[in-house]
């Protein structure tokens, strides 16, 4: 990803109006034609919103006790069905809005009154989020009439119930029908039913479904008064077991049925709402880049005046009024004064003129749709807390309305109909986005949650999909317009008033929906969310095609034909607006912090990105210099470069640069100080701009290699910390000055400056800009460094003392420990075991740690309560101190505390005072360490096997450092004198009757008495990889049987067995460990031939895979003679004893052993195998038949032998195994080993050949992965590196004539084979380290020097390693081998820049040396098994 050389391109000169428009003059003269038209007044009716809230209460508490819903086993259409009857066969509500009951039967009728009073209700409810206390009957009864018939007492008829106020609305929507009516009907009919309202109730029942649709979007909001997971079915407030719904669900029932209303207009005449046409002024206008044309002359204007000539009728210009203001409830009559006229019939669709209420009803259907839309996107943020699968229900529900609207048959609409043809505005696609965008919670950067990745991702595509839906919607419908519509859709989209244009002659519109700034914004943040790299470049993508498309539309040449002084001024929020802003520039840098790029190219993207900002600001400040365009655009607020871009800006840097890696961090920061600089020029620089300063500088820190270089970043952190501290303007930024304040004290600490630490708390005190973080930052950089002087350490215990005189002093009986008063302690005591004084500083330590033991035992509330952390450190020092009983003392103490710990309930208020000490396995190991300085042998194995019983200890049991200690305490012949006065017994004295080894009595061990005794670990732990070890172990263990003997103990048979099998496997291991004092091995073949002779105990597989196991691991030339006579001698034992049997390890690990004689060693295997396959081939005992790691360890023998000439062989067998095993007449099947043994042994001759047979190989294993489904030899990296491998060591052809066309050439097979891993293959296998090493080396001695491809390649690959980041010092060493000394200094960046480091000579460049971003992607060599055991 280079930089992004295109975003210059962006051009915003051509995207604004002149000043003054033809419909500046035609706004300023609506103005003035207001004042000749005043509003109906009606001031004589109180608004609804002025009502006072308790005659309100008792009205919706009236209306509520009539809706059957809330009875028991009642539903909302019980009711209704009553109030709709009487309507439809009341007279006078006909007469009065003139329907016959014909039409009456079909339509959807309520009471005048009724719907007054629920309008009402709706508008005060709808404004309440809380809970509100309502009346629920609970034994109100219905007669055969409907009439509802109660008790005499009426508070047995109802409860007292809390319901929220959306709930409220929707249960007085209810009353009139909405939308259960609908829901009725509409179960009778496979197409949506159409519900017939007239024109004098469809305003109210629209206003009552929006204001219930909004209150109910609001309810799923987060946060305060959120209903999120309430059950909005009426049916259920009464403990009805009916189906739960949400409350998205709820309002899209609402909109469906407000969506199939068709309106009935019953007067003759609409002519008081139609305006008239209007002159509009001929001014000159500037279209697009082109310049203004003309003065007096416009042809634009021109048509529009020729098109209103033609128009037949001519309208008023009067104010809109509103229907529900007039005296007359039939407000759509007009009969100009003439009261004899009444029309009878309903009018013809076709003849119903159009009206200004029509786009009002028109657009409060589709704010309504948009409610619902947006309660769905609530409901599936991640936000909401909902489980993923509920979320993602709610989001596929978004877009299913979204679909199904915009699917909807397109007809031309009438004013009758003008409800069922809404469409989707930008806000309806802009709200889906935003609910996929929301779906996913933002991923850390360091997320390992591949499914997460994979569904965040899902969902910013699925956010993208929608955008580009919205292109096409746009396209699509501008394509269907004449001349005319086109020019009245541009003005729409610039918001003017469709009147300006003269008459309505279609239906009206909303906005037309064009992807505008937010619709990208949505969709660069679902992209920022995502910790994937490939989101970065997917976000950069999108914003080159929103600049495209923002050139591409040249925006002006529409908003320049026409406009109007709202526009013009900023005051119209349906300005169609798709230009970046500053939220688009912080979304597309929030994604581009997860870049995969280098840290260069990512910089270079990321500052390119930072030239766009300020070229856009500067074609901003020119063209409101020059007067073009709208002013409202030239506000600061619309610069793209505010404090919040360039806080963006400057996070995004510090995330580029790789762990590690000093060189870039500090390049990083030196920029952020540059933008930071660059910004108080223009934008003042706000305490997060300086936090996000200090942070760089102290992640820079964290990289440094020396304490100069941390000093560097601790004073350049402090110059932010100084601009926070000098100016006034931060001053309510308090908690971001004092975290500055800690992360300058902190990069003091660690930069070795622990006095200029002091001075930046001090000042901060002075300030009281400090709080307890600034307190433990001071005490730690005091502490880290004490090492220099102990005075440091005595500074931050005087600081912590001060703050605990304070804090008890003020308020010691609300006081309570806590884990972060403990820290600081503990850190003065970690200061004081690192110091310079080490005697000094143990004291001081000692003394710290009992004044917190007896704060804590003197009053439990006290802040200095110890924790094991307080313990560790201290009696890890103390181990090396002259005697242990300091240490039984603290442990002593540790296991008092904790024994207190576990007598207090969990749950009690004392459980939060007690002191969280437990004594752990370094604890006890310290005290072991002590015992064992002193040779004190018996009190080390009485605390072994208390650490392993004791339920105080629970949490200290043995470990490898445990059995370390007991090995080297045995292991020490000058420990053998025993001081019981140090141990736990008190000064017992021992008794010269009891066995002793080296001064351990025995019986004092409670081995037969007590439970709390060593087991048989205790023992295992002396056996340790040492001959000193083994032979104490062996010695005592001869003294154990002996006890056991004579009754003085009880140790079971198999106990005594496995403990002699642990000690052949103790010499086994001394033979491992080379230990050249002593034979192991034949030691441990004489505890074999021991328990041949023993009376009791018989050897069992175990001791002799042991012993086979020792001589195989010895280097005496014998050993595998040695180790093949075991084996004999085990087949003989086996014969007569049933519980031995010859395993398939004894074999394998004798046949591997003869890999060491390179001379008979290939006969030897040969042999063995023969013999193993002949014997228990067949074998009904599994584990004695030769398996694939007996028929791997052949094929490395034969490998590794110093016959060269074995390869063929090794692959024959191969093919004959294989075919064996299909034929069912073996159970070895070679493996992936198998073949990198055979592979192994073609490299090993070094022929000319050697490639092309090492490739043929490997097809074959590509060829049975892919077609035989053998997903064990899925082919990896190294296994291609092994092709490479095997042409670097092929004979060198450098010399020789060999045709340029040749495919089987070393050359030819090695580009063949670096060119699969270079590019996309069906094993996911990339170049490695290795890969290029043998890559040079291959060039190296099968390409001719003076071939001029030579070089080039040559570099050509080591830039290809560096940008790969597998520079390793295999691959170093290989490329500096390969070219000469000027050509590999040029190539790794030129030897000035290493002279610095006292690197003159090619040699002593180490990988170490060069930059951190060419070895990012080196792994540690990874262990293979070589197939044998």
């Amino acid at each position: 990803m280079g930089p992004m050389s295109s975003l210059h391109c962006l051009d915003v000169t051509n995207r604004f109006t002149s000043t003054d428009s033809a419909a500046d003059s035609f706004v300023r003269n609506k103005r003035r034609s207001r004042k000749n038209h005043p509003r109906v007044d009606s001031s004589a009716d109180k608004s609804p919103s002025m009502q006072p809230s308790k005659e309100i209460t008792e009205i919706a508490r009236r209306l509520l006790s009539s809706n059957s819903s809330l009875t028991q086993r009642g539903y909302a259409l019980r009711g209704f069905e009553q109030i709709l009857l009487d309507a439809r066969e009341d007279k006078i509500l006909l007469q009065k809005l003139q329907i016959s009951p014909v039409e009456a039967r079909t339509m959807l009728l309520v009471p005048s009154q009724l719907l007054n009073d629920v309008h009402m209700a709706i508008i005060h409810y709808s404004k309440i989020d809380s809970f509100i206390e309502i009346d629920v009957p609970v034994n109100n009864q219905h007669d055969t009439a409907g009439n509802k018939s109660m008790g005499n007492d009426e508070s047995m008829n109802a409860i007292k119930k809390k319901v929220p106020g959306p709930m409220v609305c929707a249960l007085l929507l209810e009353l009139i029908g909405i939308p259960q009516y609908y829901s009725h009907i509409s179960t009778r009919n496979d197409s949506p039913p159409i519900m017939t309202v007239h024109s004098s109730q469809i305003d109210k029942m629209i206003e009552c479904s929006l204001l219930t649709t909004a209150a109910l979007s609001n309810t799923c909001r987060v946060g305060r008064n959120s209903l999120i997971g309430y059950d909005f079915n009426s049916q259920n407030i009464n403990y009805t077991r009916a189906a739960t719904k949400t409350a998205a669900a709820l309002a899209e029932e609402i909109w469906r049925s407000v969506s199939n209303m068709q309106i009935l207009y019953t007067s003759g005449n609409r002519n008081s709402d139609i305006c008239d046409e209007l002159v509009l002024p001929r001014v000159p206008i500037r279209i697009g880049r082109i310049g203004f044309i003309g003065e007096q002359y416009n042809p634009l204007m021109e048509y529009l005046v020729a098109l209103r000539e033609v128009g037949e009728e001519e309208y008023a210009d009067e104010d809109f009024v509103n229907e529900q203001d007039t005296v007359s409830d039939v407000d759509d009559f007009d009969y100009s004064g003439d009261t004899s006229v009444v029309p009878s019939t309903s009018l013809d669709g076709n003849n119903v003129p159009w009206s200004p209420k029509d786009q009002r009803r028109y657009d409060q259907t589709l704010m309504m749709f948009n409610s619902v839309l947006d309660a769905y996107a609530k409901l599936g943020s991640s936000a909401s807390g909902t489980r993923p699968e509920i979320r993602r229900e709610m989001v596929m529900n978004c877009e299913r309305l979204l679909l199904e609207v915009v699917a909807r048959e397109k007809t031309k609409p009438s004013p009758e109909t003008i409800l069922q043809h809404v469409q989707p505005d930008g806000i309806s696609f802009n709200t889906v986005m935003k609910a996929w965008a929301g779906m996913s919670p933002k991923q850390r950067v360091d997320s390992k949650d591949e499914y997460a990745k994979k569904i965040s991702s899902a969902t910013a595509e699925r956010t993208e999909g929608i955008l580009e839906m919205m292109h096409e919607y746009y396209e699509k419908e501008r394509a269907q317009l004449d001349t005319f519509e086109s020019i009245q859709a541009s003005w729409r989209e610039r918001g003017g008033s469709s009147n300006a244009l003269g008459e309505l002659v279609a239906a009206p519109h909303g906005i037309p929906v064009t992807p505008n700034t937010a619709s990208y914004n949505i969709a660069l943040n679902a992209w920022s969310k995502i910790s994937d790299p490939d989101s970065a470049i997917k976000a950069l993508d999108l914003f080159k095609r929103m600049v495209h498309r923002c050139n591409t539309a040249c925006i002006a040449r529409e908003a320049m034909i026409a406009d109007n002084a709202e526009v013009a001024h900023g005051r119209n929020p349906r300005v169609f607006n798709a230009l970046p802003d500053s939220r688009t520039f912080t979304a597309l840098l929030s994604a581009l912090s997860h870049t995969s790029s280098t840290f260069n190219e990512a910089c270079d993207l990321v500052l390119s990105i930072f030239v766009v900002m300020k070229e856009w600001d500067d074609q901003l400040e020119w063209c409101s210099q020059n007067k073009i365009g709208p002013p409202y655009i030239f506000r600061d607020s619309n610069r793209v470069l505010n404090e919040f871009t360039y806080n963006a800006l400057i996070r995004t840097l510090s995330r580029l640069p790789a762990i590690n890696s000093w060189e870039e961090h500090y390049e990083c920061c030196n920029q952020i100080d540059n933008i930071i600089e660059e910004m108080s020029q223009s934008v003042s620089p706000n305490a997060i701009t300086r936090g996000f300063g200090i942070n760089a500088w102290a992640a820079c820190a964290m990289q440094a290699q020396d304490d100069e270089s941390r000093v560097i970043c601790a004073e350049k952190a402090s110059i932010h910390m100084n601009e926070l501290l000098s100016g006034s303007k931060f001053e309510t930024e308090k908690s971001v000055m004092i975290n500055a304040i800690n992360d300058v004290i902190t990069l003091y600490g660690k930069a070795s400056q622990p006095m200029k630490a002091v001075e930046v708390f001090e000042a901060a005190k002075e300030k009281q800009l400090y709080n307890l973080q600034s307190l433990a930052s001071i005490v730690d950089s005091l502490a880290k460094n004490s090492y220099m002087d102990i005075s440091y350490a005595d500074k931050a215990k005087q600081y912590l003392l001060e703050f605990e005189k304070d804090k008890m002093r003020m308020s010691p009986s609300l006081v309570f420990p806590d884990m972060k008063y403990t820290r600081m302690y503990n850190s003065v005591i970690s200061g004081y075991l690192s110091c310079n004084k080490k005697d000094k500083g143990l004291a001081h330590a000692q003394t710290l740690l009992s004044y917190m033991i007896e704060s804590h035992e003197s009053n439990p509330r006290h802040i200095a309560r110890p924790n094991t952390t307080s313990f560790v450190p201290v009696m890890s020092s103390l181990a090396y101190s002259d005697s242990p009983q300091v240490l039984e003392k603290l442990l002593s103490k540790m296991e008092s505390l904790y024994q207190r710990r576990n007598s207090i309930q969990p749950h009690s208020p004392d459980a939060k005072l007690v002191a969280n000490v437990e004594p752990n396995t370094t604890a006890c190991n310290a005290l072991l360490k002590a015992y064992a300085r002193l040779g004190n042998r018996q009190s080390a194995l009485q605390l072994l096997g208390r650490m392993e019983k004791d339920v105080n200890l629970s949490s200290a049991r043995p470990d490898v450092h445990t059995h370390a200690i007991m090995s080297t305490l045995f292991s020490d012949e000058s420990s053998g004198n025993t001081s019981s006065s140090d141990s736990l017994l008190g000064g017992q004295e021992v008794s010269s009757d009891f066995l002793n080894v080296d001064g351990i009595n025995l019986k004092d061990l409670n081995l037969n008495g007590q439970d709390l005794k060593p087991t048989a670990k205790s023992f295992e732990s002396m056996m340790n990889r040492t001959v000193e070890g083994a032979e104490k172990a062996t010695e005592l263990l001869r003294q154990l049987e002996t006890m056991n003997a004579s009754g003085e103990i009880s140790f079971k048979r198999e106990r005594l067995l496995h403990n002699y099998n642990n000690i052949i496997n103790a010499w086994c291991e001394c033979e491992k460990n080379g230990d050249n004092s002593t034979s192991a091995s034949e030691k441990a073949e004489s505890i074999l031939s021991y328990l041949f002779e023993h009376e009791t105990l018989s050897p069992n597989n175990a001791s002799f895979g042991f012993c086979i196991k020792a001589w195989c691991k010895s280097n005496r030339p014998d050993a595998a003679e040695r180790a093949e006579q075991i084996l004999r001698r085990k087949e003989l034992f086996a014969k007569e004893h049933s519980n031995v049997y010859i395993a398939a390890s004894d074999y394998n690990q004798i046949i591997a052993k003869w890999r060491d004689d390179q001379v008979n060693g290939p006969d030897r295997a040969r042999k063995l195998f023969k013999e193993m396959d002949q014997n228990y081939g067949n074998t009904a005992e599994v584990k004695s038949r030769p398996n694939i790691v007996t028929f791997n360890s052949l094929l490395d023998v034969l490998a590794k032998s110093k016959s060269r000439d074995l390869a063929e062989e090794c692959e024959e067998l191969l093919q004959q195994r294989d075919e064996l095993f299909k034929e069912g007449k073996s159970s070895i099947l070679p493996d992936i080993i198998s073949y990198r043994s055979c592979i192994d042994a073609w490299i090993r001759q070094w022929q000319k050949d050697s490639p092309q047979r090492v490739e043929a190989l490997v097809k074959d294993m590509i060829k049975k992965y892919s077609v035989e489904g053998r997903t064990d030899l899925r082919p990896d990296a190294d296994l291609f590196n092994l092709v490479l491998k095997a042409c670097a060591h092929a004979t060198v052809t450098w010399h020789e004539d060999i045709e340029k066309e040749a495919n089987d050439t070393p050359i030819s097979i090695a580009n063949r084979t670096f060119a699969l891993l270079k590019g996309k293959n069906n094993f996911n296998a990339k170049p490695t380290h290795a890969t290029y090493a043998f890559m040079f080396v291959a060039y190296k001695f099968h390409l001719n020097f003076d071939n001029s491809r030579y070089t080039p390649l040559l570099l050509m690959l080591w830039k290809q390693c560096c940008n790969d980041g597998v520079v390793s010092q295999f691959a170093l060493e290989s490329f500096r081998d390969c070219v000469l000394d000027y050509q590999f200094w040029k190539a790794i960046g030129g030897k000035e820049r290493y002279a610095a480091l006292g690197t003159m000579e090619p040699k002593m460049i180490k990988v170490e040396d060069l930059p951190q971003e060419w070895k990012r992607n080196v792994k540690p060599p990874r262990r293979r098994g070589k197939g044998a055991k």
